[in-house]
């Protein structure tokens, strides 16, 4: 089980590293796109090193209360509903990818990045 956390963390830092450099360009739709999949698959390797498994969805909300059951982390509670707008773009932006012509501006990047290094410090790092 250790391989597939390992396999999804650095996936994970992957689509972070990409996510700068569409920032870089200023392409912020894609930026959003590989934020959304980075936060996927940290709070994924998070839940399948606490259970063993995760739940086959994209939704970061659904995963994250989830996660915030199983955890009984009541600031990651507190994360879910501080940043439950954020987090609603960034589902967004995983569905607009594919079906819909929708625009995201740098600050909303900008802002979904922190929201992942928080949420990568909070299941990671303590």
């Amino acid at each position: 089980m250790k391989v597939e956390i390992e396999i999804l963390l650095k996936r994970a830092n992957g689509f972070i590293l990409d996510a700068l450099e569409d920032l870089k360009r200023g392409d912020y739709d894609l930026a959003m796109f590989h934020i959304e999949q980075a936060c996927q698959l940290i709070i994924k390797a998070k839940l399948l090193d606490l259970t063993g498994y995760f739940e086959r969805t994209h939704s970061l909300r659904r995963l994250l209360n989830d996660l915030s059951s199983i955890f009984k982390q009541k600031e990651l509670e507190r994360f879910v509903n501080e940043n439950w707008n954020v987090l609603r773009n960034l589902e967004f932006s995983y569905i607009a990818s594919r079906y819909f012509p929708e625009e995201f501006r740098r600050d909303e990047v900008e802002e979904a990045l922190e929201i992942y290094n928080r949420l990568r410090e909070l299941l990671w790092d303590s």
